[in-house]
């Protein structure tokens, strides 16, 4: 018998999205979750949560927040772990998500069924095994949640105590002793620093590849309103991505400096090649001898680590801050096939859908740079505007114009938020029409990438969106506009000539030009 009803794999932020999305649109979700509370990643000290006591997010809350529902006044900049899981609790409260929630329950099995429906097996903390239909499936599982292990010779015969990033659980245990981080993205920067907080630990931060590293306020801000904006996902459009890369090195440089500056590793002058990671004090601490900065590891040895340069360091303990896998076991193997699993990726329609399997959705599950709150929002409204049919679903030739997309998007290496969220929000029609709107121009463009701004129209748009995305793109400003400066001005000439046709830039200039000449 056919439901409405739509299986969510997974009760983190994704799965949360997705189920308020689908009541929105009439659909009745089911999500699957494996604990006992909704939140994912987020419920620090959860087996499946790589969180420590008292870490903080590395976006800042109008980022790790959705589109209609803000955190309570006074949160701080960037909110910690347990401000974000309550953000998510009262946000599943609030739209009646925390309803259709079954805890405790595992997927062991999903594949094809009868009449394009998918069979999913489930089995409960009682041992009670369940079997069931459903049209729709949404797998919202989580990107990072299996450790990524290096085969670095001589691991195995450390001695020493060795974790993955994942596994760690705060500085205390590690007192007196001599630690090696190996792996300089955003966790083992905070690794490191937060380990460096204890005097009594001896801290060494090793990078087989040196980036260039941003902090999380720049300028005054947050480095989420000066580097994920619109602005950024149309460079990407008009600029070769050597030209934008440089841009943003640039933009590091001229607010933090290169890390060699601070006795840190000097990154290859191509930011394409280097990366960049982020974290506020990790520079600071390298430059007062609080973490020393060495290469990549080439092999291990009892108690000691053999480094690229061929110093030897004596240490008690490693921290593997070495990625993950992408992991999603319970997919049958026709099912895997369909979408080319593997250890990074999945082969999707803008990281969504795919033509061989109507009805089943992925969310959240591709790398990105920069939140997911923003972008698995508008995945989750998406999926549920096409299921419902208030939005046509992609068509077949969308879909295989979509894949080749992604084939280069995966030789590319990740994605960022707001090139995900142009991206989809188009699909969707709720990008802001930026002609509509000159006077919000600067913030469109320049501003943070508030998610309010793709409530102002289209399917879902709310009429108070443009009340929250103004208090919203305003709040590290003091509630003041941003202003449309020269140098604003000259960047939105630079696209117009770049994108010659992307109509609604055009008018857009040639409004903002008007407006110039009457002042």
């Amino acid at each position: 018998m056919k439901t409405n009803q739509v299986a969510i794999i997974g009760g983190g932020p994704a799965g949360i999205a997705a189920a308020k999305s689908l009541l929105e649109d009439g659909l009745t979700p089911v999500i699957i979750e494996q604990s006992g509370a909704l939140g994912g990643q987020w419920q620090q000290g959860a087996a499946h949560s790589g969180q420590w006591p008292g870490m903080h997010a590395n976006s800042c809350h109008i980022k790790m927040s959705f589109s209609d529902y803000d955190y309570p006044t006074g949160t701080q900049m960037f909110p910690t772990n347990r401000e974000v899981l309550a953000y998510l609790h009262d946000y599943a409260h609030h739209f009646g998500v925390d309803a259709h929630v079954r805890f405790h329950t595992r997927v062991e099995l999903i594949a094809r069924g009868p009449e394009n429906q998918y069979v999913v097996w489930t089995v409960n903390k009682d041992g009670e095994r369940r079997t069931e239909l459903f049209e729709r499936v949404i797998v919202a599982t989580g990107r990072y949640n299996k450790p990524r292990y290096p085969n670095t010779p001589g691991l195995d015969h450390f001695h020493g105590r060795v974790i993955h990033s994942m596994e760690y659980r705060g500085r205390e245990q590690f007192r007196g002793q001599r630690v090696l981080v190996v792996g300089n993205s955003i966790s083992g920067l905070e690794i490191a620093s937060d380990l460096a907080k204890d005097e009594t630990v001896t801290v060494v931060s090793s990078a087989r590849k040196p980036r260039y590293i941003a902090r999380k306020i720049m300028h005054g801000v947050p480095t989420d309103q000066l580097a994920f904006t619109r602005f950024g996902a149309y460079v990407n459009q008009a600029l070769p991505p050597a030209e934008a890369a440089e841009g943003l090195k640039q933009l590091i440089l001229s607010a933090v400096g290169n890390p060699a500056d601070f006795g840190g590793l000097r990154p290859a002058d191509s930011l394409m090649e280097a990366g960049v990671s982020q974290c506020q004090d990790y520079l600071d601490l390298v430059q007062a001898g609080r973490i020393r900065a060495v290469t990549g590891v080439q092999a291990y040895a009892p108690g000691r680590a053999v480094l690229t340069d061929g110093e030897v360091l004596e240490v008690d303990a490693v921290i593997l801050a070495t990625g993950y896998d992408l992991h999603l076991p319970f997919l049958h193997e026709d099912l895997r096939r369909a979408v080319r699993a593997n250890r990074q990726h999945l082969e999707l329609h803008h990281f969504t859908f795919h033509p061989a399997l109507p009805g089943f959705a992925f969310m959240g599950l591709y790398e990105q740079i920069g939140s997911y709150f923003v972008t698995a929002e508008l995945q989750a409204r998406w999926i549920a505007a096409c299921w419902s049919g208030a939005h046509p679903t992609p068509t077949a030739v969308d879909m295989a114009v979509g894949l080749a997309e992604a084939r280069l998007q995966q030789e590319r290496g990740h994605a960022t938020c707001q090139q995900v969220a142009e991206m989809i929000s188009h699909d969707l029609g709720v990008a802001p029409s930026i002609e509509r709107y000159p006077e919000l121009a600067p913030e469109l463009f320049f501003g943070m990438l508030a998610p309010a701004q793709f409530r102002l129209e289209g399917h879902g748009r709310q009429p108070d969106a443009r009340q929250r995305f103004e208090r919203n793109v305003r709040h590290f400003t003091g509630g003041q506009p941003l202003p449309l400066g020269e140098r604003e001005m000259g960047s939105l000439l630079m696209l117009a000539a770049k994108l010659p046709h992307h109509q609604p830039l055009q008018q857009l200039v040639k409004q903002l030009q008007a407006a110039e000449t009457l002042a």
